[in-house]
């Protein structure tokens, strides 16, 4: 299983933009072949910083996401959007 952890962090008067954009990047992603989670979190105490929980079943999964044209559009979307770059860390499932 291949997760990622993704911090965006958004610009104040952005928050409601960034959760339109994103869903339609959430609701393609939790149909595609290989994905088993993709949630999308907001900070409680920094309402502009989300974090992307991604996991999928093995590297071509992830490598078959990023072709997407919802992943594309949301990646697009995102530059007017954040304070700065996302930040992503990758991780290798150990338990289950």
């Amino acid at each position: 299983m291949e997760v990622t952890l993704v911090e965006i962090n958004v610009k104040a008067d952005k928050i409601e933009e960034f959760k339109r954009v994103f869903l339609a990047n959430h609701l393609g992603a939790i149909n595609e072949p290989g994905n088993l989670r993709f949630d999308v979190l907001q900070d409680s105490l920094i309402p502009t910083r989300f974090y992307i929980y991604e996991a999928y079943t093995d590297n071509d999964a992830v490598q078959a996401h990023k072709k997407t044209l919802h992943y594309q559009n949301c990646v697009a979307a995102l530059e007017k959007l954040m304070t700065g770059p996302r930040k992503k860390t990758h991780f290798r499932a150990v338990y289950p």
